[in-house]
């Protein structure tokens, strides 16, 4: 397995390494699904970022990106679904307004999201009233997310997510994989 750059081939897959629990995620990217998630994520790379527990969303584990990755549909083109699975790595953009409170209030904001478990399920809170939502009531609305990449092998990844619900927030490195 080789992280090197090359010019000529698109990655086969992607790293996620959590350095301070030596462990690890490789997910072969789902170029055939998913082309402009896959595109647009890998010309991000390589990322280092933070990765938390979702706070509304059972066994998930996120990380937003340093920039946000815009111009990605989120729809059938690409491979999105309300239905969220372990073993699946996913793309989602919350735009600013799309929710109360957010990943990054007042900004839109990108992520990539993964289920360390199997009660899981990508979750965001909304206003009954609408755009832009911050006047109560609140109701939770799945997130439909570009599933883009799929597991192939981890070593103590998924553990150590498990563990962001009490520990709080770690450094995460998401590096290109070219076979």
């Amino acid at each position: 397995m080789s992280t090197a750059t090359s010019s000529n081939a698109n990655p086969s897959a992607l790293l996620m390494t959590l350095p301070s629990y030596n462990a690890s995620a490789k997910y072969r990217l789902l170029w055939g699904e998913a082309p402009k998630t896959c595109k647009a994520v890998c010309e991000s790379l390589p990322m280092t970022s933070v990765c938390f527990h979702g706070r509304n969303s059972g066994d998930e584990a996120l990380t937003i990106t340093p920039s946000p990755i815009l111009g990605v549909p989120q729809d059938s083109s690409e491979n999105a679904t309300i239905e969220h699975k372990m073993g699946d790595l996913y793309f989602g953009l919350e735009e600013a307004g799309k929710s109360y409170g957010g990943c990054s209030p007042g900004e839109s904001a990108s992520e990539l999201c993964w289920f360390y478990g199997p009660a899981g399920l990508a979750q965001y809170w909304v206003s009954q009233h609408g755009p832009p939502h911050t006047e109560p009531p609140f109701v939770r609305e799945t997130a439909r997310l570009n599933c883009f990449a799929t597991l192939v092998e981890e070593t103590n990844f998924y553990d150590a997510c498990r563990k962001t619900q009490r520990k709080g927030e770690t450094e995460i490195i998401i590096s290109p994989v070219y076979d």
